[in-house]
């Protein structure tokens, strides 16, 4: 889990270009300068508002949800769906189909078919289910339509908030021409009209929110523009069918991604590609470190004991360093 600020309900604090609030079923917090905040905390909003009503699963009458329900059909999308499956399906060749967007069977059937906070913590169901490896090279996204192949269903959850987070970033730079820092449930993009230029910000980590409510087991880093983001196991759980669930499957075998991994966070040139290293981590489980080393990402890695790996380029950035 990655935060700037915990919120509770719509905050503003113009003296330091920051606000908070709850949207999308998670939290969504900005900085910015002082003199822009109310314009960047629009854009942001109408933007984030943007995506929910057309990649939210959660919401029958999404883009996302129509497609789903007709596969094998092309279907029309908005441009904003259409951004967030390349996005997806980049990820996925990225990670030879480690972070899969055609996994939504899966999460339905392991009991993930409402918000979050609506998942009862206990049910009966299946402690696996089958897959189908591959099938998100079967998606087709067209000019104007999105068709999902039979047999798959769309779940944007690995890079759906990253890719809210890079798309208001990149719009508030476009419209405002402003610094902005833009966190989505703790995907995180810095963007500046001159990125060479932005001043590294700080950044709280964790396992998940309550830990850092609590100020329980935390660290600063410091980011300068580009993205950051934190994956983690100890977030949205639940049990189905008698087996501890959480939001990560592992495509290979339809079942939560298992491995030494309680969270990964790691680097990116945007907050999409820093989602989807942290979340190939947790599923590539012990391999992980290799294929973070190989891809030359900054990343650190705690175990379940609380021991902690860092990649070589997580080092030399010197991310933990006091400033």
């Amino acid at each position: 889990m990655t935060t700037v600020e915990a919120p509770d309900a719509l905050r503003l604090h113009p003296e330091h270009g920051a606000a908070s609030w709850r949207a999308i079923g998670t939290y969504v917090d900005v900085r910015t300068t002082p003199a822009a905040l109310e314009a960047v905390v629009e854009l942001v909003a109408g933007v984030i508002d943007e995506v929910d009503e057309t990649c939210s699963r959660f919401r029958a009458d999404s883009d996302l949800s129509l497609a789903n329900a007709s596969p094998g059909r092309p279907v029309p999308a908005s441009p904003v769906l259409l951004g967030a499956v390349r996005v997806a399906l980049e990820a996925a060749r990225g990670t030879d189909g480690l972070v899969d967007p055609t996994l939504g069977e899966v999460l339905v059937g392991a009991g993930y078919d409402r918000t979050f906070a609506l998942v009862p913590g206990e049910a009966p169901g299946p402690a696996t289910l089958p897959t189908r490896p591959g099938s998100w090279r079967d998606v087709v996204v067209g000019e104007t339509t999105l068709t999902v192949p039979p047999g798959a269903s769309l779940d944007l959850g690995a890079t759906g908030k990253a890719w809210a987070a890079d798309l208001a970033a990149l719009t508030v730079v476009d419209e405002l021409e402003v610094p902005v820092l833009v966190s989505v449930g703790g995907d995180v993009r810095l963007h500046s009209p001159d990125p060479s230029t932005m001043p590294a910000q700080p950044i709280r980590l964790g396992h998940n929110l309550a830990d850092l409510d609590a100020g329980g087991d935390t660290l600063t880093v410091h980011v300068g523009a580009g993205g950051v983001a934190t994956s983690s196991v100890s977030a949205r759980c639940w049990r189905r069918g008698g087996r501890q669930w959480h939001h990560i499957v592992d495509p290979r075998t339809g079942a939560p991604a298992g491995g030494p991994w309680r969270t990964v966070t790691a680097l990116g040139h945007t907050a999409c590609a820093a989602n989807t290293a942290s979340t190939a981590s947790v599923v590539l489980g012990d391999d992980a470190e290799a294929w973070l080393t190989d891809h030359a990402v900054a990343a650190r890695l705690v175990a379940h004991d609380g021991s902690v790996t860092t990649t070589p380029a997580w080092r030399a950035a010197h991310l933990e360093d006091p400033r």
